[in-house]
């Protein structure tokens, strides 16, 4: 697994969490969600690598960010936390949500939703806000599993 972090200079603010859908006011934690994946986003773009979609459905499941880099299909999972008290992220990733990640992965495969590739990597990616404000934590866990180690 390669780990790769960043944080973002002082200057550079996070964006704007996007608006919520009309008719259901947000919660504090669905915000940050969505501002965690514009960032994550933002950071894989920054990399060179094409965003093929984000919340990407199929079958029963939802697939956060799907790209495409250097020939490999990546299905990148977006985990925040705020501070580090609760641990990290990456640790919220269990065997049963992999397990969910990979049998969408499969049903968007099958259903066209996602070009075919050689290669299909799961990824994830963190963002840890720091609780006195400042700049988030990204970190980005390439091959952070093996669909084949599932089973």
């Amino acid at each position: 697994m390669q780990r790769s972090s960043r944080s973002r200079a002082p200057l550079d603010p996070p964006p704007a969490p996007p608006p919520s859908p009309p008719g259901r006011p947000p919660t504090a934690r669905l915000e940050r969600g969505r501002a965690a994946e514009a960032l994550v986003r933002r950071e894989l773009e920054r990399r060179g690598w094409t965003v093929l979609g984000t919340n990407v459905r199929a079958g029963r499941g939802e697939l956060d960010l799907c790209a495409l880099a250097g020939g490999v299909l990546h299905v990148v999972e977006v985990r925040s936390r705020v501070g580090g008290h609760a641990g990290h992220p990456l640790e919220s990733v269990g065997p049963a949500k992999r397990r969910r990640l990979a049998r969408t992965v499969a049903v968007a495969l099958a259903e066209g939703r996602l070009p075919r590739q050689r290669e299909v990597r799961y990824d994830v990616a963190t963002v840890v806000w720091p609780e006195a404000g400042g700049a988030p934590r990204i970190e980005v866990f390439e091959g952070a599993f093996d669909a084949l180690d599932l089973w």
